[in-house]
């Protein structure tokens, strides 16, 4: 027969088995935070890195590529009206060599009757 001190005694065995295992897991549950607390720090940090990032790729976006943006556009409607410009003196010059070109013709024509 099983006396009361023995029962006692299964119960403290197992009551403290049972104190030794939540120890380990207070520990593990310890570290965990602290995990978490170092995770947590890291993304503040990456959080604020990236809203720096976006800010000064804003600010290039407005001081920088905004600019150049602007200043090309001058510059391309500059170089079109000079292409124009140009365009029309090339076409005068290629009416002038096919004119040339038929007296050039017509002078050769005549010479050849006239000899």
């Amino acid at each position: 027969m099983v006396t009361d001190r023995q029962i006692l005694e299964a119960v403290l065995t197992e009551v403290r088995g049972f104190g030794t295992r939540m120890d380990k897991f207070e520990s593990r549950m310890d570290k965990f935070e602290s995990q978490m607390n170092r995770m947590e720090e890291s993304q503040k940090r990456f959080e604020e890195e990236t809203r720096n990032n976006f800010a000064d790729i804003k600010l290039h976006l407005e001081n920088i590529t905004d600019r150049n943006i602007s200043i090309l556009a001058e510059n391309h409607l500059n170089l079109i009206n000079k292409m124009d410009v140009s365009a029309t003196w090339m076409n005068r010059i290629m009416i002038n060599e096919v004119k040339m070109n038929a007296l050039t013709d017509q002078v050769a024509r005549l010479q050849a009757k006239s000899s």
